[in-house]
């Protein structure tokens, strides 16, 4: 399916904003993340399967994903485990799970200087280990804060949307094992489970003044979040 395609199937669709198209080719799914906010119980678990997955060690502070969470009035990035906060059942507060949004018009891939990052025919943005040369441009770039260098690999690292398993028609660790089913992936496509959430729900997307076309969508975003 072309992007115009897209644009078009996005602006069928209620409430959803039509800048969040993906980049396309034809005749290949396209894929997107819906998040339910309201589900998120802040366990943690996302965190854990993906570091585990994608070989990040678990004792550094970072992550392809974390957790935001916004606890009686105050913000709490919660992405290791050693965190107080990663299980607390405080009753005031909820819980914002972040990533790299995969844009149509990604800042990181315009400002590469070697074209290590690209899309892939799905849409997804990768990053080519053995080009990136971690000058850190595309870290400045992102305004979701979604990438870093790797203390081993020296080189750019984010999320992958596990590119590897959805290549084989699994699904990402972070879905997989998440308790609420707070995390949905799939194909963008009309009548596809993805597209019906996002027509019959109340749906946000990160930073939409950026113009950034993510593929990341929210349910249930509280305006006071962080954008």
């Amino acid at each position: 399916m072309l992007r115009r395609d897209f644009i078009k199937t996005l602006l069928a669709i209620p409430f959803i904003p039509a800048l969040s198209t993906p980049a396309s080719s034809k005749n290949s799914p396209q894929y997107a993340m819906v998040i339910d906010v309201e589900r998120c119980i802040g366990c943690g678990k996302c965190v854990i399967a993906c570091k585990i997955e994608n070989h990040v060690p678990e004792e550094l502070p970072i992550s392809r994903t974390w957790i935001e969470g916004y606890l009686d009035g105050r913000k709490v990035v919660m992405n290791t485990k050693d965190n107080p906060f990663l299980n607390s059942k405080a009753e005031s507060g909820f819980y914002v799970p972040k990533l790299c949004n995969h844009c149509a018009n990604a800042p990181c891939i315009n400002v590469c200087p070697v074209y290590a990052r690209f899309h892939t025919k799905e849409g997804v943005v990768l990053v080519d280990k053995e080009t990136c040369i971690g000058c850190k441009y595309c870290i400045t770039a992102c305004p979701y804060g979604a990438t870093f260098v790797h203390p081993e690999e020296k080189v750019t690292d984010k999320c992958t949307f596990c590119y590897h398993r959805i290549k084989r028609g699994l699904k990402p660790a972070c879905v997989l094992v998440c308790p609420t089913g707070a995390r949905k992936f799939g194909e963008l496509r009309e009548g596809s489970e993805i597209y019906e959430l996002l027509k019959r729900s109340r749906v946000r997307v990160l930073k939409p003044e950026a113009g950034t076309l993510p593929k990341v969508f929210y349910v249930n975003l509280d305006a006071e979040v962080e954008l």
